[in-house]
């Protein structure tokens, strides 16, 4: 599991998406109808299909089209239908070129197949793209994009099972934003919400590309850094604590302030339940706060 992008949609459009990937689907096949109406009657008004812009002007690629950028890079997956819708297009350009040219039966034969082949692919990376959709509806915190809770129990247990065949080290660090219902009373809770998407954006940003960040509830975040000992895990997050305080959060036009945090951190045991490796996390962040906030506390097993 990658982490997430710092960037989400929220749930209900997300749905909308998934709506309009079915009435995408329905738009395929009357195009795929009124192509093979077209080549059996041998109908002579072929430009909208020998057009090399035809996946632009067609239905798809219109809606395609008007898609904005930004929800674009929120939705890598709604991305990649570009490449199969195209090469649908393309093949059945290919297949009227041979038709029209009387080329020989095999190459008409090979051309009829290779538009087949493609546009079943073209389905099937709409279907696709609206499984992981759903996926991400089940598994994602849509306030600040990090995986939610329920995502977080499976993951873990994948590693904890590692840390049990001897395999790996893993941490685990829980982090509470310092004073955040003083964020919410002084600025609104829009402001608040604006801070934790933030503050999980650049808690992702800040992690390597195998670390994990889940939503754990509130204002805390349950941080899960796998092949990493005890030590190496205070240091790297004291130095991701110090960037988060000196980052400046922007919670309205031309309004910026900036937050800090407390970090817990312990090390998943051998032969030990996650909920508590957990709880001795979160006794460590008690212990955090205990000295003054904004610090970095770990609780060893092997000192207990």
């Amino acid at each position: 599991m990658q982490q997430q992008q710092s960037k989400s949609i929220d749930t209900n459009e997300a749905l909308s998406i998934i709506k309009e990937l079915d009435r995408s689907l329905a738009m395929h096949q009357q195009w795929l109808k009124d192509f093979h109406r077209m080549i059996i009657c041998q109908e002579q008004d072929t430009f909208v299909y020998m057009n090399p812009d035809a996946h632009l002007t067609c239905e798809f690629g219109r809606w395609f089209g008007s898609l904005p950028e930004a929800l674009l890079t929120c939705l890598p997956n709604i991305r990649q239908l570009s490449d199969p819708h195209k090469e649908m297009h393309d093949a059945a350009r290919k297949l009227l070129n041979a038709l029209q040219l009387q080329s020989a039966s095999a190459s008409r034969q090979n051309a009829y197949e290779t538009f087949v082949d493609t546009s079943l692919d073209f389905k099937l990376a709409i279907r696709h793209c609206q499984s992981e959709l759903l996926q991400q509806i089940c598994t994602v915190d849509h306030l600040t994009g990090a995986w939610n809770r329920h995502t977080m129990e499976s993951r873990l247990r994948e590693e904890a099972e590692r840390v049990r065949r001897g395999s790996c080290s893993c941490s685990l660090s829980i982090v509470d934003l310092d004073h955040f219902k003083q964020v919410n009373d002084q600025y609104g809770h829009p402001a608040g919400d604006k801070v934790l998407s933030a503050v999980a954006g650049f808690l992702m940003k800040q992690l390597r590309a195998y670390d994990i960040t889940f939503r754990y509830g509130g204002e805390e975040f349950l941080l899960c850094l796998p092949d990493t000992k005890l030590n190496e895990a205070e240091q790297f997050l004291n130095r991701i604590r110090e960037n988060l305080s000196a980052h400046q959060i922007e919670i309205a036009e031309g309004r910026t302030i900036s937050v800090s945090a407390s970090f817990g951190v312990t090390q998943i045991g051998i032969n030990e339940s996650i909920s508590d490796a957990i709880e001795r996390a979160d006794h460590a962040l008690l212990c955090a706060k205990a000295q003054g906030r904004n610090c970095v506390c770990a609780w060893d097993t092997n000192t207990d």
